[in-house]
């Protein structure tokens, strides 16, 4: 018997491309005079005949393909060809349950090939129709030999394309387990109860979700607690709690017949049941019994367990989900004809998922500290590659303004930043735990033992009160300070990360940036450009960083998406040799379309000193300065040699950091009893560096040798240094005087 005894020719127009669609057909099987039937009122077939090279002995294990095979090419009348074609066996004893790769159709429709793991339609827009007509010449080739899965020793799950009402939203593995260690609701039925919810948008179902078994022993709570929700009185809700049924084999039988024949109503699903050994209206009653069925909508899982692991899942079980209407008046009114549908299975959004799919390795527990618009990109990259480890700390809330750059929206308004984004991401994770997930909702300074929890903290606040309150915090030895901000109206992003035990120090790859400008140009640009930069617009009433700052929120993202990036090369650093790191983002618009760039500098140590003369300052050279120093004296030994300091002071860190030295300026005169410092062109050379760095580096201290070796301040040098503290207090800088012998530094600091 032939499908295509019972369908009528077609009698209405068709497309163009439908037109020509039958003629590729007609030529690629020889058929003179087609005939174009129809199957329902959106389709057309073709009925064909397929020549199949069966092996010597016929189809192996005695599957039913001959070598001439009716089929029904099935074209869409609207939309071919967007829509791809199908191809249907015409054939209504076609055998359907020994065969993968078909989809999953009720017993009056013709079996449907899959030709196509992924979706047919994109596949189709890449190929001719000869190549498509060919692949089901192929399929019916490899049902006859065997050779349909491809896919080593798993078993094909079955395809449920176009025939699903809903998704049910549930972890495989979670039902697995239960299935497989027989965890019954009650000992005399094969069933698990399972709790969950209908996901609702704006009072509109959109999934079902299974979140959790629920075993005997608080099966009455959980049942009374849904009873009750309905009496509750001006709720909004965004789920209806519910219960789903998971039943299995009571023999733990293997079936390894496809699933290609969907049951469309009870009756027909009590057969599908009963085929697995489970009496489903029997099973159902004794459950209403219990309590256990609260709503009409009725989820259930079939558990089958397959003779080897399904494609795409960790177990042999492959689950089936239906949803059966049942009638007002209960279980034992539902007749054969009562409406069920099947239902897609989904992975909820999980921690693992998260990790495979941002391919990213398992990142460490992080502290945010801001969430503004750069935190808060940077913090949902972090949450959406699964990191459940995060502490979110800002004391600021969602402001309607905030929306031009912010990852949160418009609900979230009024709303404390780190508690929305916190909210937010446990909304990703309901199958993971998120006791990890923190708000701290107060400002940076009044963070202390919260370090203690966190292997990384990234600073975007942009503010140097919070730089220099966590400079003065003596952090756990392995946890590493990263800091990033966005410079030069969005044209540049900078990215920081102290080294082995905070050596750079953040405060040293800051100002690290600024001297970098004389040699790299985008840097100098953006020193210049802050150094005679003017705010111009300021609201009475707002802050200077509310509404005044013009940044469009693509460029942030940019920066921000870099950032992410580095950072997860960044934490995956050796510790042992951990260097600090310097990282700049470009994009500039200057010539019209955008020319992006990433500048990536490894930062060593810096050499410390401390000052000799009992002050608290510290002076923090850039590798590389104290060796040049060194060989500065050897060179000039037995001569005194000498020069002055390039950096920066802080009073309120009561640091200098030194990034370059200028060794014996025209007009410098040195011998063994002394060195006199010259200054001819010297002003020129210092405003030079000033001009380049934005007027944030330049001359901060003086240096000279003592090749003689006194490891002390000379008579001379104090008197100087007297001199000096004069002149620096006006400007006002301390006074700085670093010392040069065979084997050491010594450095003196006057306020």
């Amino acid at each position: 018997m032939l499908h295509s005894d019972s369908l009528q020719p077609h009698a209405g127009e068709l497309s163009a491309e439908v037109l020509f669609a039958i003629q590729e057909i007609s030529q690629y099987f020889g058929i003179n005079d087609p005939k174009v039937l129809t199957l329902d009122q959106w389709n057309v077939v073709i009925p064909v005949t397929y020549s199949v090279s069966l092996p010597s002995r016929g189809a192996v294990d005695d599957i039913s393909i001959s070598n001439e095979e009716p089929m029904l090419i099935q074209l869409s009348l609207n939309s071919y060809p967007h829509i791809a074609p199908y191809i249907l066996s015409d054939r209504k004893n076609f055998p359907r349950a020994r065969l993968s790769h078909l989809y999953f159709t009720t017993d009056g429709e013709p079996a449907r090939l899959c030709l196509a793991r992924n979706n047919p339609h994109e596949w189709f827009a890449t190929i001719k129709m000869s190549d498509f007509l060919d692949v089901g010449g192929q399929w019916l080739y490899k049902a006859a030999t065997g050779q349909l899965d491809d896919d080593g020793d798993e078993f094909d799950p079955t395809r449920l394309e176009g025939n699903v009402f809903k998704n049910h939203i549930y972890r495989y593995d979670m039902i697995n387990e239960v299935v497989i260690n027989d965890q019954r609701l009650v000992p005399n039925l094969p069933v698990a109860l399972f709790g969950g919810a209908q996901l609702l948008k704006a009072g509109t179902l959109f999934a079902f979700q299974t979140n959790v078994p629920v075993p005997l022993f608080v099966f009455e709570s959980v049942r009374d607690a849904i009873r009750e929700l309905p009496k509750s009185e001006g709720k909004d809700l965004s789920a209806n709690p519910m219960l789903t049924f998971v039943f299995w084999d009571p023999d733990g039988s293997i079936d390894n017949r496809y699933l290609t024949s969907r049951p469309e109503n009870y009756g027909q699903l009590k057969t599908f049941f009963s085929l697995r050994g489970i009496d489903l209206h029997q099973a159902l009653l004794k459950l209403e019994e219990l309590g256990a069925i609260i709503r009409l909508g009725l989820c259930v899982i079939l558990a089958i367990k397959r003779p080897r692991k399904v494609i795409g899942y960790n177990g042999n079980y492959e689950f089936v989900n239906f949803l059966i209407s049942l009638p007002s008046e209960g279980v034992a009114a539902a007749d054969n004809d009562t409406e069920v549908t099947i239902q897609g299975h989904i992975e909820p959004f999980n921690k693992d998922m998260a990790n495979y799919l941002s391919a990213r390795d398992q990142t460490p527990t992080t502290l945010y500290i801001g969430a503004g618009s750069l935190g808060s990109k940077l913090i949902l990259h972090d949450a959406r590659s699964g990191n459940l480890q995060i502490g979110i700390c800002d004391d600021d809330k969602m402001l309607p303004h905030n929306l031009i750059r912010h990852e949160l929206f418009a609900d979230q308004l009024g709303q404390n930043k780190a508690e929305a984004l916190a909210t937010v991401i446990k909304q990703f994770y309901p199958a993971d735990s998120t006791d990890k997930i923190n708000a701290f909702e107060f400002s940076a300074i009044f963070l202390d033992r919260i370090f203690q929890e966190y292997k990384q903290i990234i600073d975007t606040t942009a503010s140097v009160q919070v730089m220099n309150f966590l400079l003065a915090k003596q952090l756990p030895a392995n946890t590493r300070y990263y800091k990033a901000e966005i410079a030069d109206a969005g044209a540049l992003g900078l990215f920081y990360a102290e080294g082995q035990n905070r050596n750079p120090r953040m405060d040293d790859l800051v100002n690290l940036a600024c001297f970098y400008a004389t040699k790299n140009q985008q840097l100098r640009t953006w020193r210049m450009n802050d150094a005679h930069r003017e705010v111009t617009h300021l609201n009475v009433g707002l802050g200077c960083n509310s509404t005044t700052s013009v940044l469009a929120d693509d460029m942030l993202s940019f920066h921000a998406s870099v950032f992410s990036r580095i950072l997860a090369t960044a934490a995956s650093q050796p510790r042992q040799d951990m260097s600090g790191i310097l990282a700049m983002s470009s994009l500039d618009e200057t010539t019209g379309f955008p020319n992006i760039g990433t500048e990536y500098i490894e930062v060593q140590a810096f050499d410390v000193l401390t000052c000799k003369a009992g002050s608290e300052w510290q002076v923090r050279l850039m590798g590389g300065i104290k060796e040049l120093l060194f060989e500065n004296s050897g060179q000039q030994a037995p001569k005194e040699t000498g020069g002055v300091l390039i950096g920066i002071a802080n009073y309120k860190t009561k640091t200098i950091h030194v990034f370059d030295i200028i060794a014996e300026p025209q007009g410098s005169h040195g011998a063994c009893g002394g060195f006199v410092r010259g200054a001819i062109g010297l002003p020129a050379e210092i405003d030079e560096v000033k001009q380049k760095t934005g007027d944030v580096i330049g001359y901060i201290g003086e240096w000279h040798t003592h090749p003689m070796n006194l490891k002390r301040l000379s008579t001379r040098d104090e008197a100087t240094i007297a001199e000096l503290k004069e002149l620096n207090r006006a400007v006002p800088i301390p006074t700085c005087a670093l010392i040069v012998t065979l084997d050491e530094l010594l450095v003196y600091v006057y306020e």
